[in-house]
Order: structure tokens, then C-alpha cells, then sequence
């Protein structure tokens, strides 16, 4: 479904919109987010915000059923927090992607610093090409910057191998949401986060089904989640998050500022029920 973002802009523009959002505010978000740069999930609800993000990832792992060594795209893979971790806990070669050189920068940086096998490519995921297949396309926390999800996940089937893992965690819209271009609690998180297309659990699901895949998990996990938006709070009134404000210029402050000022909306869109954070697992057939 369409949002007030996307309305506003060609998909050229969304693109440009999206590659500087990260460009500019990457450094910021490794220290409001972490590496992961994306929602925890608290189990006990005392997790540090890195140990929930962990959580996060190594459920998705677990729900994918990740083998030892997989071949795994990751797709907005951001500073390759799920990357360097897959490489690590699993042992998994992961090939990472964003439209971010800044991202680029920073990830491949990690990777190396970890010694991990992780390998990232500048590429706009939803024109992407290769030569091979994965065991494994992850997609956390990035599709809902795509302008035409539907199309992506046809798209990235065609690089997943039989057997495979389709794994997606996202922000997604609830039933009760008719238009999320007009919403009042959507649209404003949309604006702000740069959500170019938000579509519900449901057809998440009915796009994998309809394409010949097994379901093997979907979950709608906002219960274990929306603490994320407590801790980015918190952690927006630490000193090295501060200290990196009076460094940009004032275009860059208004920018970073206007994401900043999502979290909140965020929480509401969510404690309102018109967002949730949800989980899709599907197999290829």
C-alpha cells in the first residue's frame, strides 16, 4: 500500500530520499540503534537494547532454520549488524546490499575489524542482479523503504534456492488501517522514517503462497518489540548522540531531527493498533 511518502515523491527521488537519510544519519543511528540499526526483542524486558537486537536476529535465524554455513543475501543490510552475525554464530558467507556508500563504508570496516566472511555491494535491491543463488534472502527492517514490495519479493525469489529461506521482519499495517497514505497515526511515521509502502501480515503471506512457497512462520511479535522505541528515547538523550548533532550542517540537523522525532509516533502507531512489527518465514518450493 501506498503512503503519504511515496505520494510525494517519483521513485527516483525515493531512492535519492532514502540513500542520503542513511548517508547522513548512519553514524546517529549506530548510536541511538546500534549495529543492528534495527527493533529488539525482549524476552524479559531487562535486555540491553544490543542484547534485544540480538534476540531479534537469532530467532530469525531460528525460525528460518539457518543452517551451518549458509549462503545468505541480506538485503538493506545497513552497517551489517545481521551480517557479521550470521558470519559469526553460524558460520554463514553473507552477502550483504545497500544503497548507502556511507553504510558501505561502515559495514565493510566492521567486517574486517571481525574477520568475518561478509562481503557487501553497493546495489539497489530492488533492481538487483547476480550470478548465483542463496540459501538464504533476509530481509530486516528494509522493505518497507522499497516502492513495490509484491515486485521485490517476486524479484528475490528468482535468486533463492530450492529449499530456501525467505525471512522478513518489518513494520507492517493491522487490517484496521483502510488508506496508510491518510492515516493519522501512519502517515506521520511514514514522513518521517521514509516508508515508501507499508502492507499487512496477510499479504506478506498471500504473496508467498501465491508464488509456490511453504509458509514455515508468521508471527505478529510487536508484544516483544515495542520497548525498541523506549530505549531509542532513552538512548537519544545519551552525550555521544548529542555531540554528533552541533557537526552537521543545518539541512542535516532538520533531517536527523525529523527521524528523531518518528520514535514517538511510532510507539503510538503501534500501542493504537495501526502498526505492527511482524515476522514472515517462507520456503521455496
Amino acid at each position: 500500500m501506498t503512503t503519504s511518502f511515496s505520494r510525494e515523491f517519483t521513485k527516483a527521488k525515493i531512492k535519492e530520499q532514502v540513500s542520503k537519510f542513511y548517508d547522513l544519519g548512519s553514524p546517529l543511528y549506530l548510536k541511538v540503534y546500534g549495529r543492528h540499526i534495527h527493533d529488539g526483542y525482549y524476552i524479559t524486558g531487562k535486555e540491553t537494547k544490543q542484547q534485544a537486537q540480538d534476540n531479534l536476529t537469532a530467532l530469525l535465524a531460528e525460525k528460518g532454520e539457518i543452517k551451518p554455513g549458509a549462503r545468505i543475501l541480506d538485503v538493506g543490510c545497513g552497517i551489517g549488524g545481521s551480517s557479521i552475525w550470521l558470519a559469526e554464530n553460524l558460520r554463514a558467507a553473507t552477502l550483504g546490499i545497500t544503497i548507502s556508500p556511507v553504510q558501505l563504508e561502515i559495514a565493510r570496516k566492521f567486517a574486517q575489524e571481525r574477520k568475518v566472511d561478509s562481503k557487501f555491494l553497493l546495489m539497489d535491491a530492488e533492481n538487483m542482479e547476480f550470478a548465483e543463488t542463496f540459501d538464504v534472502i533476509w530481509v530486516c527492517a528494509a522493505a518497507t523503504h522499497f516502492n513495490n514490495q509484491r515486485a521485490f519479493v517476486k524479484r528475490a525469489l528468482s535468486y533463492l534456492n530450492q529449499g530456501g529461506k525467505f525471512i522478513i521482519f518489518d513494520w507492517m499495517l493491522t487490517e484496521a488501517v483502510k488508506n496508510a497514505a491518510e492515516d493519522r497515526y501512519v502517515q506521520p511515521v511514514a514522513d518521517k522514517m521514509l516508508l515508501a509502502s507499508l502492507d499487512t501480515l496477510k499479504s506478506y503471506t498471500d504473496w508467498f503462497t501465491k508464488a509456490g512457497c511453504r509458509l514455515v512462520y508468521a508471527e505478529d511479535v510487536t508484544g516483544h518489540t515495542i520497548k525498541t522505541w523506549d530505549d531509542a528515547l532513552s538512548a537519544i538523550k545519551q552525550p555521544g548522540v548529542l555531540k554528533l548533532v552541533p557537526k552537521m550542517k543545518k539541512g542535516e540537523i532538520t533531517e536527523v531531527l525529523s527521524f528523531l522525532s518518528s520514535i514517538g509516533p511510532m510507539k503510538k502507531a503501534m500501542q493504537k493498533g495501526r502498526l505492527i512489527s511482524g515476522i514472515v518465514v517462507a520456503e521455496k518450493q
